[in-house]
């Protein structure tokens, strides 16, 4: 009778299913032009599927509620538009798969704007995302 009180009392303490983020919505944004990036897609790639992974498949409140990537190259361009974190790691993996397949560095001329650009876009995404969703009673109105 003790094990039914504890578990009955855990799931009041920490809902799995149901609880709140209070953690904000994150847009990545990685500028594939860089002088580097031949060195570092590989290393940011691996980073990104071990720590989006843990996110995905983590009991308890999320820790990651919404995620968007970004791609710059001559011009921005969304390899994932606001998707849930939780429970969602296939999506997620197939858009690190494309990170991964992108050319190597010489392939992207430097400069321009694209990484401002991409800013002005994810948070235009993430303002469309937030008034569609307002209906259905999402309170997360902040993005990193």
């Amino acid at each position: 009778m003790n094990s039914r009180k504890l578990l009955s009392e855990t799931r009041r303490t920490f809902p799995a299913t149901k609880a709140h983020c209070q953690q904000p919505s994150r847009v990545l944004i990685v500028d594939v032009t860089s002088p580097s990036w031949a060195n570092t897609c590989s290393v940011l790639s691996e980073a990104l599927e071990n720590t989006l992974c843990l996110a995905c498949g983590l009991a308890g409140p999320c820790r990651v509620p919404l995620l968007s990537l970004y791609v710059v190259q001559p011009q921005q361009e969304c390899l994932l538009p606001f998707t849930q974190v939780k429970e969602n790691f296939a999506r997620i993996q197939a858009c690190i798969s494309e990170l991964r397949s992108l050319p190597a560095e010489g392939c992207f001329p430097q400069g321009g704007n694209g990484v401002a650009q991409a800013v002005q876009d994810g948070l235009q995404q993430f303002k469309q995302y937030s008034r569609h969703t307002a209906a259905g009673g999402s309170t997360n109105s902040s993005v990193e």
